[in-house]
Order: structure tokens, then C-alpha cells, then sequence
């Protein structure tokens, strides 16, 4: 790598931060490492009713399949609060912009910069949706280590971190991953109330609220809603906990600052044009009214109980 193409990767990665990303890495783009824990994960049904992730589960294993000719994976990391009363209301990435859209069209201007720096071939943005093993890619981008509640932990910035991918033709230096440093600490297992993390990164879907909130169709399991609490969407339990969150409140991305959020009792209040009014531009729309006023009245029965 000459030092023209260092200079190059320092130049990226200073835009990346002048979008407001709090942390960017590189990893050389080919075939998945853990692949093989992706496939036991599935089958141990732990996917739930998600099963959109096995679908296209062969493009999963290598990212120039997304990506003819990428030569690198670019992954971001996006840094959002950490919420104060976590399992009640909306989790606080919900609380600001869809940061599907946020992070899709910053990742779009870190691509017309470099193709400035140097003419790309290929460019693809991923953000969540597409068919990436993301952690995996952000742990080899050095972006961060996947922690036992399996997100990705940053040691300047947490864990309340939102990634993001763009797959380009350019051979980048990979930058050098980070060892894990959860240590002995288990808090984010503890405050799991339904004991759906595995304590190896992997996450049971059917049992972990954020799922139950968001993605479950149906009425929710009996046995599960005591342990819904007052959630309306998502959780944020193990997250808030992670120790590591005291680092990179200063790197918090301006679009997903928390805005007021309804109750529970106005959330059943609301109709389907005043639901679309509320919450057009978030997160939360992908739930739909129907769930949402599910979630408030489980909310709302655990308060009276509790």
C-alpha cells in the first residue's frame, strides 16, 4: 500500500466523520468466516418468524455476490443515545430519523466522495435489509467486537451503534481488528428478562422482546407478556447496560436525537392516517398501527399489575 493510498483511507475516513459517523474501518471483501454460525442459528430457530433472513442465504456468504468486482467492505458505525428507561416506550433508535434512510444517503455521499478521490466501478450501499453479515464485517473492519448481547461494541463510542456497509472496487488497507474486552462482565445477560441471549453473541429471536414488539404478527405468547413490560417497540435492555456506552456521547449522530413519543393510551387512540402523520419518517412504521396498539395494551395491563 503506498503512502498515497494510506493518505487515501485517512481522507475517507475524515469524511466519515464529518457526516457524523463514529466509527469506520475497512475489511477486504470475500468469503464469510461465519457463515457456519449463521447456518447453525438458523437451524435452531432462533430466525422466528423472520423468514426473510433465510431467504437469498447463499449471497450471505460472500459480498462481491451483492457486488461483482467489490474489493472492499467499508463498514460505519452510527451512534444514537443511550435510553435512560430502557423497556419502556420506543427504543431510542426509533426515536429519531429511519436510520435505513439517514445512514443510505450519507453512505451515498461517502461514495461520491471517493469516486472524486478515485473513479469506482462498483458501489453498493447496504443498510440492514440486504443480505450482509454485518457484524462479522464490522468485527473485521475493526469497527468493533461483537459482545455477548451480540451487537457490536465500540471502545470509544459503545454499543447503541446502528451499521452500515458500502461495497466499492478499490483495494483499501483493511484496518486491523480489536479483541473482545466484554471480560468477565455479563450485565447485558442479566437485564435480558426473557434469557434470549445465548452469551455467545447469539440472540433466540423468539424470545427477545424487540422481536416480540416489532416483527411478531399475532397475538403475543401468554408466558412472554409479563415480560414485555411497558416496551411498545423494541427494548434496549442489554444495550443500555454495556458499560462501555460511558465513551462517545459526544459522537451522537444529530438525526437520531430523540423527539417525544406518544403513550401507550394515545397510541390507542390513534387511527391508521394519524399513525402514517406520526411516524412516517422512523422506524416504527414497519410495525404497523395493528401491533403498536397490541404492544399498548400488554403495556398498559403490566402497569396495572405491576
Amino acid at each position: 500500500m503506498t503512502d498515497d493510498g494510506r493518505q487515501l483511507e485517512a481522507r475517507i475516513a475524515d469524511q466519515a466523520t464529518r457526516l457524523g459517523f463514529a466509527a469506520i474501518g475497512f475489511a477486504a471483501a470475500g468469503p464469510s468466516r461465519t457463515m457456519d454460525i449463521f447456518e447453525k442459528w438458523l437451524a435452531a430457530g432462533f430466525e422466528a418468524g423472520m423468514d426473510f433472513l433465510s431467504r437469498n442465504e447463499s449471497l450471505r456468504s460472500d459480498p462481491r455476490q451483492l457486488a461483482p468486482g467489490a474489493r472492499t467492505v467499508i463498514v460505519v458505525a452510527a451512534r444514537y443515545p443511550v435510553n435512560p428507561r430502557p423497556g419502556e416506550g420506543f427504543a431510542m433508535h426509533a426515536r429519531g430519523k429511519d436510520y435505513h434512510l439517514v445512514i443510505r444517503e450519507k453512505l451515498k455521499t461517502l461514495a461520491r466522495f471517493i469516486n472524486r478521490e478515485r473513479p469506482l466501478a462498483v458501489s453498493r450501499v447496504c443498510v440492514d435489509s440486504a443480505p450482509v453479515l454485518e457484524r462479522e464485517w464490522a468485527v473485521a473492519a475493526g469497527v468493533g467486537w461483537r459482545g455477548r448481547q451480540g451487537q457490536i461494541v465500540n471502545a470509544g463510542c459503545g454499543c447503541c451503534l446502528l451499521l452500515g456497509e458500502l461495497l466499492v472496487d478499490l483495494a483499501l488497507r483493511p484496518s486491523r481488528p480489536v479483541a473482545n474486552q466484554c471480560g468477565n462482565c455479563r450485565l447485558c445477560l442479566d437485564a435480558c428478562p426473557t434469557g434470549a441471549l445465548q452469551g455467545n453473541g447469539q440472540v433466540d429471536a423468539g424470545k427477545c422482546v424487540s422481536y416480540l414488539t416489532i416483527e411478531h404478527k399475532g397475538e403475543m405468547p401468554r408466558e412472554l407478556e409479563p415480560a414485555i413490560g411497558e416496551a411498545l417497540f423494541a427494548c434496549d435492555r442489554c444495550t443500555a447496560v454495556c458499560p462501555w456506552n460511558r465513551f462517545g456521547n459526544d459522537r451522537i449522530m444529530p438525526e437520531f436525537q430523540p423527539r417525544p413519543m406518544p403513550s401507550p393510551a394515545e397510541c390507542l387512540r390513534m387511527n391508521d392516517a394519524e399513525f402514517r402523520t406520526r411516524f412516517k419518517d422512523t422506524t416504527v412504521c414497519r410495525t404497523g398501527l395493528v401491533r403498536l396498539q397490541r404492544n399498548a395494551r400488554i403495556a398498559l395491563a403490566n402497569r396495572r399489575d405491576g
